[in-house]
């Protein structure tokens, strides 16, 4: 690997329509924190392409590591006409996947719902081809971007599920089926 590479992700920014009502879900539904308020800077319009002059502000939200932070954004600008976020499937940024304790998983799950977010499952736990179990449930956040939470396994239990694997495609009766 060269040094001339990218670091870590820094921050995803996502459009909103209500700051309030996305704080609170980033916030008090994920337990996020918030990290930064700032307006949108001077040069911001002439960097993305944006009419002259744009204004808005931005609030940064952060899970309990330093790496990775969501940036939103309230523009001063009009919605497109037909303005709705990306599914999976469509060319863009499709889901939000945010990692989170197995142990808390539920608890996270059930503050969405008193909060009245759109849930689509309970915590439901499958087998990852190649990785292992994971515990996941998605719902959607104030402005209908799909959001993941999932539990990961621990790497020692990725490393025992893949050697088990391993041993299994490596056994006579696999390779006589």
């Amino acid at each position: 690997m060269t040094d001339a590479a990218v670091k870590e992700l820094n921050h995803v920014a996502i459009g909103v329509s209500d700051l309030d009502a996305s704080l609170r879900f980033y916030t008090e539904g994920l337990g996020m924190r918030k990290t930064l308020v700032k307006p949108v800077s001077d040069l911001t319009w002439a960097l993305m392409r944006l009419p002259e002059n744009t204004t808005g502000i931005s609030v940064f939200v952060q899970g309990p590591s330093r790496v990775g932070q969501l940036e939103l954004v309230k523009w001063d600008l009009p919605r497109p006409e037909g303005d709705r976020p990306k599914r999976p499937g469509a060319m863009g940024v499709g889901q939000l996947s945010f990692p989170v304790d197995p142990e808390h998983i539920d608890t996270i799950y059930r503050r969405l719902v008193d909060m009245g977010v759109t849930v689509y499952t309970e915590p439901t736990t499958t087998i990852v081809k190649n990785y292992g179990p994971v515990t996941l449930f998605l719902c959607e956040d104030p402005d209908g971007n799909q959001v993941e939470l999932i539990a990961l396994p621990p790497p020692e239990v990725v490393r025992k599920f893949r050697a088990a694997l391993k041993r299994e495609s490596e056994s006579p009766s696999a390779a006589d089926d």
